[in-house]
């Protein structure tokens, strides 16, 4: 799955927090496996660094 993505500090590409969502919500419906757990915790954490620069796409 290919996210939009926008610039983030030092040059690196993160997607957008809507893109974000939207592969955890696509995870989710994925037969749970040890590594659906891992992609989730790192999805999360993606989460919560678009959701710190951009607050309004993170409630």
């Amino acid at each position: 799955m290919r996210m939009p993505a926008r610039l983030w500090p030092h040059g690196l590409v993160h997607p957008c927090p809507d893109a974000v969502n939207e592969a955890i919500r696509l995870l989710m419906d994925q037969p749970p496996t040890p590594q659906r757990t891992d992609q989730y915790a790192r999805l999360l954490v993606l989460w919560r660094e678009v959701g710190d620069e951009n607050p309004a796409h993170a409630a």
